[in-house]
């Protein structure tokens, strides 16, 4: 009994949700706690610490991680001892509501507050049955720090570069729960790549709420285009990726950058949100549909074969059926390679809460499922063009037992291959060429060539 006392005073869970930025804060937080001297484990019922990383970007993603306070809730007050941190945007829109909802849990900490973690724990398990604490928000702190990541096995990395957003849309809540644009110095974002590469991993995704608006804040001069020349110099680095990037901050330098840079995959996420300016202009997205088209037009006459995914947007307030067609119409313009889809949840706090005039429920609903079904065929259109073409993919997982390999294409597709000779499978790392024999609508199918 000793023993298991011993153990479960220095172990943590960490449950995980919403976006990439949140799998890396999370990541960032097993850094912090493992040079702490904690232990991951995989069931909260063994842990001294669980934190909860919550998402609020939608009423879904609250809903989720407050169905799973409420059940972390009562184990926490069957096991006072047991610290209960609830962190990320959530709790950041959220902490006197949470505090005053939830008396049970001790910690409820913003995005920001990640490099704290470790005295913050201290002090709650120091004061034992005291309340949580309330903590400073995200935009009250303008500096950008990067606390150490303990990062899943694997060749792949999240490297955060930028965090907050400084624009004004209607529907979003990530300006008050990330505050506004910080950017970390190219020097130490190509320290961390470097290190990443010693460590075995051979593409990096950088992320940002707006990654294209890289630099504009810090007075540096450096520029998104100038961060992927510099990442690309990286030895032993194999692919560059990057989201999300925001339509008004695209530039030329940043498309010239893609273009020469060979280890920058030919792929963009570029959120369009609607096909009707009318939409645009009430979201308060900044930008025209021509505006969109120019950009992705220059795009596509440098990087040729570049792929373009999007986030989408049905329901938002004053929604007709002529701004629905509209998106319609852009899809197909466009012939976008993939796309996030979401009903307009109002978010409190933001600009469009308190509007009254959106479609009804099950109006949006038909819409978001005529979105879908014509994505999901034009994707499946597009994954059918590549069947007899090579794929050059860069192997993240090993299947030794079906003989199988999987990882993704330069322009993100999933590809899983199998071995057309007795030669040994290729390792996790490798860039290998696949001969696409078949296609499903989440991916391609193939033999190594």
């Amino acid at each position: 009994m000793a023993d298991e006392s011993r153990l479960l005073s220095d172990t943590y869970y960490i449950r995980t949700f919403g976006c990439q930025m949140n799998v890396h804060d999370s990541e960032r937080m097993s850094g912090l706690m493992a040079e702490a001297g904690f232990r991951p484990v995989d069931d909260p019922a063994l842990a001294s610490v669980i934190l909860v990383n919550t998402c609020t970007v939608r009423d879904k993603a609250d809903q989720k991680a407050l169905s799973d306070l409420g059940r972390l809730r009562q184990h926490k007050k069957e096991n006072g001892s047991v610290v209960l941190a609830v962190t990320g945007c959530m709790a950041e829109r959220e902490q006197e509501n949470l505090h005053r909802l939830m008396p049970e849990i001790d910690l409820i900490a913003g995005p920001s507050q990640v490099r704290n973690l470790i005295p913050m724990l201290g002090d709650i398990r120091s004061r034992a049955g005291a309340k949580g604490v309330l903590l400073g928000r995200s935009y009250d702190l303008p500096e950008m720090t990067t606390p150490p990541a303990i990062r899943p096995p694997g060749v792949t990395a999240l490297v955060t570069v930028q965090e907050g957003c400084d624009k004004t849309c209607a529907y979003c809540v990530v300006p008050r729960t990330r505050g506004r644009e910080r950017s970390r110095p190219v020097a130490a974002i190509v320290e961390e790549i470097r290190e990443l590469v010693a460590a075995g991993y051979r593409e990096v995704t950088l992320l940002g709420q707006n990654v294209n608006g890289y630099g504009k804040n810090s007075g540096s001069g450096e520029s998104f285009g100038d961060l992927l020349r510099a990442v690309n110099a990286v030895e032993g680095l194999r692919r560059i990726r990057f989201t999300t990037s925001h339509p008004s901050d695209m530039d030329e330098g940043m498309i010239a950058a893609m273009k020469e840079c060979e280890k920058v995959m030919p792929h963009l996420h570029l959120p369009v949100q609607s096909g009707s300016d009318a939409l645009l202009s009430r979201m308060d997205r900044g930008y025209s549909l021509d505006l969109y088209r120019t950009w992705i037009s220059r795009l596509r006459n440098a990087v040729p074969h570049v792929a373009l995914t999007t986030d989408l947007i049905v329901g938002f307030c004053g929604e007709t059926e002529e701004d629905f067609e509209a998106t319609l119409r852009v899809v197909e313009e466009f012939r976008f390679d993939g796309a996030f889809c979401f009903i307009y949840s109002p978010r409190p706090g933001t600009p469009a809460h308190g509007w009254t005039d959106m479609p009804p429920r099950e109006v949006s609903v038909t819409r978001f499922r005529r979105l879908e079904e014509r994505l999901d065929a034009l994707i499946l259109e597009k994954n059918r063009s590549q069947v007899g073409r090579l794929q050059e993919i860069l192997v993240e997982r090993v299947d030794s037992t079906m003989g199988r390999v999987s990882g993704r294409s330069p322009q993100f597709r999933h590809v899983r291959a199998g071995r057309s000779s007795d030669r040994p499978l290729p390792e996790p790392g490798e860039i290998v060429s696949v001969m696409v024999r078949s296609c499903t609508k989440a991916g391609l199918e193939g033999v190594i060539s």
